[in-house]
């Protein structure tokens, strides 16, 4: 999903909404705001403005990311500048799966070697059955 037409606003709302929603998860880090507070060491009133506004400092999202176990994903946010973006690892990989037809053959005429060969499985043999 593009973000692109989402003003930087709207986007860190979608992030607090995201975040708060994994905090209170039972799939997720089933944290109550105050525990979440606490494990991460920022202040419960930053918390609570982040969840409501998405406002927040870079060093507390860090914080809050490290203390729900969610510091790994942003090892994803920026690529390497030598890594392939997402449209070239996306063209990459159409290439592989697409299969090649196999190029046909053109029938040639027998050589005199397997005409031969093809006379001698024909020909009746002269012991055809008799045993002399």
């Amino acid at each position: 999903m593009s973000l692109n037409h989402l003003t930087n606003i709207e986007i860190a709302g979608r992030l607090a909404h995201a975040i708060k929603q994994w905090r209170i998860s039972p799939q997720g880090a089933a944290l109550s705001q105050v525990e979440l507070a606490h494990k991460s060491g920022i202040g419960l009133t930053p918390l609570k403005r982040f969840e409501k506004t998405g406002a927040i400092t870079l060093r507390n999202l860090i914080a809050l990311l490290r203390a729900l176990a969610l510091l790994d994903g942003l090892e994803t946010l920026v690529p390497a500048p030598d890594t392939p973006g997402p449209l070239q690892l996306l063209a990459a990989e159409q290439m592989k799966t697409q299969r090649k037809r196999a190029p046909r053959r053109q029938r040639t005429a027998p050589t005199q070697g397997a005409r031969r060969i093809q006379d001698a499985v024909d020909a009746p043999s002269s012991t055809d059955g008799k045993h002399g």
